[in-house]
């Protein structure tokens, strides 16, 4: 495994962590927006596209089964945040919709 990569892998894990501390309490904002919400989406589903490409450049080249443990770990973890994004969009979306439905029953 070449330095460029272990700097990479090392530098993708403690962005992994940083949002693991960080994403759970912005979910839980009640201040939260839809579009912070989106942005967020957007930004974590583009951390698991180049973990995605990482894992596959570092199975072609041959890297040590330990490096690619550690990139996989680091991809589900971003799966992880996806998911509770994912359902806090779509919570705020159901009480967007219960709200519209609460107006045109009046």
């Amino acid at each position: 495994m070449t330095y460029e990569w272990q700097r990479t892998l090392l530098d993708e894990e403690d962005l992994a962590k940083r949002a693991a501390a960080t994403v759970p309490r912005m979910l839980a904002h009640p201040a939260v927006t839809f579009d912070q919400l989106s942005r967020l989406s957007g930004h974590i589903d583009d951390c698991i596209a180049r973990l995605g490409r990482l894992i596959t450049d570092l199975e072609i080249a041959g890297t040590d089964q330990a490096w690619i443990h550690v990139a996989k770990a680091i991809h589900r973890l971003w799966r992880s945040l996806a998911l509770d994004a994912a359902e806090r969009v779509r919570s705020f979306e159901t009480a967007s919709l219960d709200v519209r439905n609460a107006s045109t029953e009046r």
